[in-house]
């Protein structure tokens, strides 16, 4: 039994006696679409789940969503924006007890003629197709991010999912119901609600340092941006979403060498050109189930990574339009990439990635860092990722899984490992490049450097989208006269299977190289050891 607020419980008795037959909105999504709400604000009495309407002045749905989705009959916020190709993206997020089943609806205003639900290692139960234009099932696991592909379109309307579990770390405030800064906790507590950063701080921008924290509660919507600067014991956490309009990055991490966490929240750059996520020149950062959507065309990352060490990303779900994730080295030209901070000692697990455009896990392209050491991309899924919706197949840098060196510097111990790739372009690419997106991005490749010892272990690519670069593997060294050469040394293939072939040598189809003579890709090999486990 659920508790409707007041301000729900009038609109749902308006809803009924003007349009009595939408309290069949479940049988039919075109009733459902004349009488829209957005979503519903509902606890049930055992605290077991909790939906979240979408905020009454929140102004940036796009469209009403082409879904609707209910949790044990409640029905949830949507919100909306636009892919490159002008669909629709809609993404919710609601909160359960993880344990306790809860029964999902999701309905489609179209007809329902085969449907996905990604990743593959997702854990549900009863999923069925309970009429033309409707899916149901049943979950019981938390924090999971569930997306749903209807008729194969990944370019179309899709929607994203998120399944929290009920926070059980949410601070104590005097009110909680809207904004209010907690002295003695150092804390900053966004209640349900949209919140204008201008309205509290200047140029909307809510900054902190050292160990003060950000709440965000299940409900809240904060239109700005957050900085985190100098943080040693900082923390952005809570159940509800950050997002900016705004041609500005919405969350960055600057200078930050103590422990710094982000949890829990919802990161969305809406409509704005430029990268939504960002950490620069910091260590001991750690993202736990974050989800980060940016999905305009383009300059869209989702997370850059900016000469860090030592960080951990566990359970996070990006959709971008340009790199879902990007580790860059960014120091000021005037310096040598020896002479600059490493990116190395980053952890990425359970990880999902959608990009529209450019890499799902992009290691580059400026690489003005020391050195790239020991990163691991372990355990998670490859959604969707494609090259670039206007330049398709015709760029030579982009992959699901890349390394593109734009200046001379090191990799070394770069580890994939357990890799779902469900639908991609190139799979794999990795090399030296003098410059990027048709010359307008220079490189410096006189500096000295080169690839060693990387692992692509235990990678699966069951689809292939039909292009001339589908699942393609590109390894490039550099030769020029008068620069540096630079080696692809140890590269490691074991137990990688694309399709129905499993990778035993470099007779795939797929597989190419710029070695002509030999000597710019050394000691390449192909094992399965997993096979013989």
């Amino acid at each position: 039994m659920k508790t409707l607020n007041l301000h729900f419980y009038v609109l749902y008795i308006s809803i009924v006696l003007i349009f009595p037959d939408c309290i069949h909105a479940q049988d039919s999504f075109s009733k459902w679409n004349r009488c829209y709400v957005e979503g519903q604000d509902s606890i049930d009495t055992n605290n077991v789940f909790r939906t979240y309407s979408v905020p009454k002045d929140y102004p940036y749905l796009e469209e009403h969503s082409p879904f609707n989705v209910s949790v044990n009959h409640s029905y949830i916020g949507l919100y909306t924006d636009k892919n490159v190709w002008g669909k629709c993206v809609t993404f919710a997020s609601f909160d359960f007890e993880n344990g306790k089943e809860v029964e999902i609806e999701i309905a489609f205003k179209d007809s329902i003629n085969s449907f996905e639900v990604l990743p593959r290692n997702a854990i549900f139960t009863n999923i069925q197709q309970s009429s033309a234009n409707s899916i149901s099932l049943k979950l019981k696991k938390t924090d999971q991010p569930l997306t749903f592909v209807i008729n194969g379109e990944y370019q179309g309307d899709v929607l994203h999912l998120f399944c929290n579990s009920i926070d059980s770390i949410a601070p104590l405030v005097s009110d909680s119901s809207g904004y209010t800064y907690d002295s003695k906790q150092k804390l900053y507590y966004f209640g349900p609600g949209f919140h204008k950063l201008a309205n509290y701080f200047p140029n909307g921008t809510l900054s902190i340092s050292g160990d003060q924290k950000i709440y965000v509660s299940g409900g809240a919507v904060l239109e700005g941006q957050l900085r985190v600067s100098n943080g040693k014991g900082a923390k952005i956490y809570g159940r509800g979403m950050v997002m900016n309009a705004k041609p500005e990055i919405v969350l960055s991490i600057d200078n930050s060498l103590g422990s710094c966490n982000v949890e829990g929240i919802i990161i969305h750059g809406h409509r704005a050109q430029c990268w939504c996520t960002t950490m620069s020149k910091s260590s001991n950062v750690n993202f736990s189930n974050i989800k980060v959507l940016t999905t305009r065309y383009a300059s869209t990352d989702g997370i850059d990574i900016i000469n860090c060490s030592d960080c951990e990303f566990d359970n996070v779900f990006v959709r971008s339009c340009d790199d879902a994730i990007a580790i860059k080295g960014l120091a000021p030209e005037t310096q040598a990439p020896a002479d600059c901070l490493p990116n190395k000692n980053l952890i990425f697990r359970k990880m999902q990635l959608w990009n529209d455009c450019n890499n799902a896990f992009g290691i580059g392209a400026e690489t003005r860092a020391s050195v790239y050491e020991n990163i691991q991309l372990l355990d998670s899924e490859i959604l969707y990722s494609y090259d670039d919706p206007h330049h398709h197949t015709e760029l030579d840098e982009r992959s699901a899984m890349n390394i593109c060196a734009l200046q001379g510097t090191y990799f070394k111990n770069i580890l994939f490992q357990d890799i779902r790739v469900n639908r991609c372009e190139r799979l794999i690419g990795m090399g030296f490049k003098n410059d990027f997106w048709f010359g307008s991005i220079q490189g410096n490749q006189s500096y000295c450097g080169g690839i060693d010892n990387v692992i692509f272990r235990n990678i699966t690519c069951e689809k292939n989208s039909g292009s001339s670069i589908a699942n393609e593997i590109w390894l490039y060294g550099w030769q020029k006269e008068g620069t540096s050469q630079k080696k692809l040394t140890n590269i490691l293939f074991d137990n990688v299977r694309i399709g129905d072939h499993l990778l035993k040598d470099d007779h795939y189809s797929g597989f190419r190289t710029n070695n002509i003579f030999g000597n710019v890709l050394v000691n390449y090999r192909f094992i399965n050891t997993y096979l013989n486990q």
